[in-house]
């Protein structure tokens, strides 16, 4: 019997997430308090490994819960992503990568908007 992985994450109606690069800085908070989580996925995973992964999934990043999900992000953070069209959402995750205290990489058959639950900001 195999077991259903549910994970958390932020992302846009396309299932693309906040963190593209030369964007983030337009919605991070430059003021966000000292000790704020900065872990990467290339923290979890060297990106020779990351180059290698089968190309017949989508990767991105997640958490395993609603609450560790909003971790990640201020208040500020939220509203700037509310308002660039970005909501957390609920979904099936195929396959755990990697995993790190904070958050993990997720692999999925299934692009990433398809059967995700849209949940509100908290």
């Amino acid at each position: 019997m195999t077991s259903v992985i549910i994970a958390y994450r932020v992302q846009a109606a396309d299932g693309r997430g906040p963190w593209r690069p030369g964007w983030s800085h337009v919605w991070i908070d430059e003021d966000a308090p000292a000790g704020r989580l900065t872990e990467t996925v290339m923290d979890l995973m060297p990106l020779a490994q990351l180059r290698a992964l089968p190309p017949t999934m989508m990767y991105g990043s997640g958490c395993r819960t609603l609450d560790a999900l909003m971790q990640w992000f201020t208040p500020i953070e939220r509203e700037r992503l509310k308002a660039f069209g970005f909501y957390p959402v609920r979904l099936n995750a195929d396959v755990v990568l990697v995993e790190s205290e904070w958050q993990m990489l997720i692999g999925r058959k299934r692009p990433f908007y398809d059967g995700a639950t849209r949940l509100k900001w908290v």
